[in-house]
């Protein structure tokens, strides 16, 4: 067993026991009662065997789907933005880092002066989650290195190459794909390993790992709870666009793999105020199959925000009784602003645990006196892990692919031979009024054989 000391008490420690788990931090049951006390953990739990590589047959080739930061609106670029230092721990404040020995430092490659004001607000509360995970664990030797992507291919080289001349150890971010292949051109030859935000798969492997919460578990969670609760029969009703696009194409091989079937696919301009048509003719299939198949119909409807709130009513508006036909959302339905539309009642989705989250959430306001933005808890996972391996000198493929994988924030995750990552989400469901309920937790250890 292994403890790890805090940033503000180095005596104080916690132990988790039993001999495949090994501690990184302090758990958000702890954190709970007490504003002082650190953040959540992020815990590798481990055998030390590799596991193989999962497979899945191609994608559907159109179309390729784009890189997104949920809710991020475009706004003139903002020239007054300021820059950023090294982040140094509170005991090695005021010492020359030249001087420490055995001194290791982790990139953290993210948009800080991006153009969008949406993407800034991202990277910024992923370096806020960064810092901490640093000052929380207190490890004598690390400091954190943030460098200035913008979020431009060009900028990302730049900076990629200035932080390995300066040693880094380690790479976290950058978000955006185009930006994951660059930095891993530069990474690769020099083993050093890439810890990404991109949610696009096409990008990991050969030293990249993914740490964001892709659309393919989301799906893989939901279409698994949903046939395991009768459902056999499945239709989508979404936007014809690249996320759209890639939605079904999760849909189609996850149902395949539960013989289920996907009855219908419906997709509406994104532009349409009211997609009546679309929506009459999937209203039309829903209803002629719940007759045949009665408790054994789904929809899934990956929308968000406004949009969800105008989309999803039209179904029953159409007649689809949705006390029969199951309503299910993507990690987009994840937001309170959608939770009061009384037609999403009863639908679920799949998610980290949200009392997990909303702990770190209270924490982070505190701490920052801001609000966290979705993508904090990964930054703030994919540090505290970087921190304690490279205190164990163990920062490489055989510690990150560990079969039983980490603990974090968003709950239990690993990463695969192929870089992407692997989620034991929960599965919540939207009560109304405002309310959510997590009707199926996530879970807490992955099988040892995997897949």
């Amino acid at each position: 067993m292994t403890s790890l000391p805090n940033a503000r008490d180095k005596k104080r420690s916690f132990t988790i026991c039993g001999q495949s788990l090994v501690a990184l931090g302090f758990s958000l049951a702890l954190l709970a009662g007490c504003a002082t006390t650190d953040p959540s953990p992020t815990t590798p739990i481990f055998r030390g065997d590799e596991r193989p590589e999962s497979t899945r047959p191609d994608r559907p080739a159109p179309p390729k789907p784009r890189e997104e930061i949920e809710d991020v609106q475009p706004e003139p670029e903002d020239t007054n933005i300021k820059p950023y230092a090294s982040v140094i721990p509170r005991h090695l404040q005021g010492l020359d880092p030249t001087g420490i020995e055995n001194l290791s430092e982790i990139a953290i490659l993210l948009p800080l002066s991006s153009s969008n004001a949406g993407v800034r607000k991202q990277a910024e509360s992923i370096l806020a989650g960064a810092e901490m995970a640093l000052f929380q664990a207190g490890i004598e030797n690390v400091i954190l290195i943030p460098k200035d992507t913008s979020g431009i291919q060009s900028t990302t080289r730049e900076v990629a190459i200035e932080a390995l001349k300066e040693g880094a150890d380690a790479f976290i971010g950058p978000v955006f794909a185009e930006n994951v292949a660059v930095v891993q051109e530069i990474a690769a030859p020099n083993n050093i390993p890439v810890l990404a935000f991109s949610t696009n798969n096409q990008v990991a492997g050969n030293g990249v790992y993914l740490v964001s919460l892709p659309l393919e578990e989301e799906i893989k969670r939901i279409v698994d709870w949903a046939s395991l609760n009768g459902v056999t029969q499945f239709a989508m009703f979404g936007p014809a666009n690249s996320y759209g696009y890639k939605v079904e194409s999760a849909l189609r091989f996850e149902v395949s793999l539960r013989n289920g079937s996907v009855i219908k696919t419906e997709f509406y301009d994104p532009n349409e105020p009211s997609p009546t048509e679309a929506a009459k003719r999937l209203a039309q299939t829903l209803i002629e199959t719940d007759k045949y198949f009665p408790g054994e119909v789904a929809v899934l409807i990956p929308e968000q925000g406004t949009r969800l709130r105008s989309v999803a009513p039209l179904l029953p508006y159409y007649d689809v009784d949705i006390k029969t036909v199951k309503l299910l959302g993507t990690g987009l339905w994840n937001s309170a602003d959608v939770w009061r539309e009384p037609t999403l009642e009863g639908g679920v989705f799949a998610a980290p645990d949200p009392t997990a989250v909303a702990q770190y959430n209270d924490i982070y306001r505190q701490i920052t006196s801001q609000e966290p933005t979705s993508m904090s808890t990964l930054g703030y996972d994919a540090t505290l892990m970087s921190l304690m391996m490279l205190s164990e000198g163990s920062l490489n493929r055989t510690s990150l692919e560990r079969r039983d994988g980490f603990i974090g924030t968003n709950g239990l995750f690993r990463f695969k031979s192929n870089g992407t990552i692997e989620r034991g989400l929960s599965v919540v469901q939207v009560t109304g009024k405002g309310g959510i309920r997590v009707i199926e937790p996530g879970i807490k250890t992955f099988q040892p054989d995997g897949f």
